[in-house]
């Protein structure tokens, strides 16, 4: 199904369950998280980072979100996609990705969602499959995240609510591309360390905050993700979820939330691994799996933690 309605669901559940998170301490712990978000005033993923995301693959897709547009770029082949999704917008926007059937057009597409969500779900590939790509981003910032993608055409949304209560997707915010027939031979890039998933907790290395490229394996048995947010001020990761689910459930904007949305990674599959590049400003930051309609926020997989 399109990825937004798996987060929205995941993100209103966690939200009922947000109360396990005022427990939730900062800095310390190997469990602490971090964002990964680029300067508030923009930039992105350090030169560094960069350089060490690319030594490994070359098999690339960017993805620029404009106020309400998408800027598609790329010839990525099937394998390891180095996905970048950069939001030059003065909103948050996401990036929510679904494979298409064979034949089917970005307008059929549009006239469907015209008029109403079900009725476009005929026309994915597999309206249960939830693709590893980047996660909702504020305002000027920048992520890559390097995933599997099979070949295939595919469309790219953005159903966050505008000023008015109207999804993005609805002003104009869909787009496309394809994943060509030839298989890549894209490998991993080099990282600086890895962010494990598990059932019962996130653990972070000790680098992390350092910002670079970092595997996010998920050794758990279960679908998880690495969503982050940089908070206004340390503690409010359980008000920054309230008003989230508020905000899907309400149609307003996530932006009027105490904090923003700040990238990671969506759904990693047991076994699996996806590679992060991050560059972390200072500041205080959460980070939690919204899978399992809230019982990964219940099984301990969230956390708080500051940079500088």
């Amino acid at each position: 199904m399109f990825d937004h309605r798996r987060g929205r669901r995941s993100w209103a559940a966690a939200a009922v369950v947000s109360l396990a998170l005022a427990g939730v301490t900062a800095c310390g712990s190997d469990k602490a998280g971090s964002a990964s978000s680029a300067s508030p005033a923009g930039g992105g993923p350090s030169a560094a980072a960069t350089k060490a995301a690319e030594a490994g693959t070359a098999n690339t897709l960017d993805v620029v979100a404009l106020d309400y547009s998408y800027r598609i770029s790329g010839s990525p082949q099937p394998g390891l996609v180095a996905m970048t999704f950069d939001n030059k917008g003065k909103y948050a926007h996401e990036m929510g990705v679904s494979k298409l059937k064979d034949g089917v057009t970005l307008d059929q597409i549009k006239q469907a969602l015209a008029k109403g969500e079900e009725a476009a779900q005929p026309l994915l590939a597999d309206p249960d499959a939830e693709l590893t790509t980047p996660t909702n981003l504020g305002p000027n910032m920048k992520e890559t995240v390097a995933a599997k993608l099979a070949a295939g055409h595919y469309v790219v949304v953005c159903f966050l609510p505008g000023p008015d209560g109207m999804p993005h997707v609805m002003m104009g915010m869909i787009g496309e591309f394809t994943v060509a027939a030839d298989e890549s031979d894209a490998q991993p890039p080099a990282t600086e360390a890895t962010v494990q998933l598990t059932d019962s907790g996130i653990t972070l290395p000790v680098n992390f905050k350092d910002g670079g490229t970092f595997e996010v394996k998920n050794t758990g048995a279960k679908v998880h993700d690495f969503s982050l947010a940089r908070l206004q001020k340390p503690g409010t990761l359980p008000d920054f979820f309230q008003c989230v689910a508020g905000s899907f459930a309400n149609g307003a904007m996530v932006d009027k939330c105490p904090g923003t949305l700040a990238g990671g990674v969506n759904s990693v599959q047991p076994g699996e691994s996806a590679y992060l590049t991050v560059t972390l400003e200072p500041g205080s930051y959460g980070y939690v799996s919204t899978e399992g309609d809230g019982a990964d926020v219940q099984a301990g997989l969230a956390g708080e933690f500051s940079v500088g």
